[in-house]
């Protein structure tokens, strides 16, 4: 998980300029920024030393840009479809309950 002080520098190769973005998460394999999800073998860390907190900078052309911003939509995409599955099909089963049932009746009636 990512700190909310940790920074990524993107730089973009097409026209000599770059942006600073706020990391939102760390995972084993990638970063994740407002921006898009960046693979960490692309990225080099860096410490900042005066504000103490790490640096991740991509140089980032164009189609991998692209690819940021499609991962962090698939990956919105899925969570929300896994917050809003719920197993409704799923009915009450009576015989899975038999055995509760019969221990219920033994109880009351002893």
């Amino acid at each position: 998980m990512g700190v909310k002080k940790d920074k990524a520098i993107i730089f973009h190769e097409e026209g000599q300029t770059c942006e600073i973005v706020n990391v939102e998460e760390v995972s084993n394999e990638s970063i994740a920024t407002p921006r898009g999800m960046y693979p960490l073998v692309n990225c080099t860390k860096h410490l900042d030393i005066r504000n103490g907190n790490l640096l991740y900078m991509v140089s980032a052309a164009l189609p991998a840009r692209v690819e940021a911003e499609k991962l962090m939509t698939l990956r919105r995409s899925v969570a929300l479809k896994r917050m809003f599955e719920f197993q409704i099909k799923k009915k009450m089963d009576i015989s899975a309950m038999a055995p509760w049932i019969i221990v219920v009746l033994l109880i009351l009636f002893k």
